[in-house]
């Protein structure tokens, strides 16, 4: 029998940044674990969207994706550059 739980993880990607020339992308992760069947669904609509700096860690990059409850949060600092 297939524990519920091997199905739920930590969701990481990147999403792109917008004015700032040394990083153009900035890595996010879910705020909560998230059901992998949910995981491609997440990246078309993190594909969608971009970030100005600038980025402080923890920052909700996306609020309820998916209507989930959970959050995309940004993993690192990016200052204006």
């Amino acid at each position: 029998m297939e524990d519920i739980m091997e199905n739920k993880a930590i969701f990481t990607s990147v999403v792109r940044v917008k004015g700032n020339n040394k990083y153009k992308v900035v890595p996010v992760r879910s705020s909560e674990e998230v059901d992998k069947s949910l995981w491609i669904e997440i990246s078309k609509v993190l594909s969608r969207i971009y970030v100005s700096v600038p980025i402080k860690l923890g920052s909700i990059i996306c609020k309820n994706v998916l209507n989930t409850g959970i959050d995309i949060i940004s993993s690192r600092n990016i200052d204006k550059a």
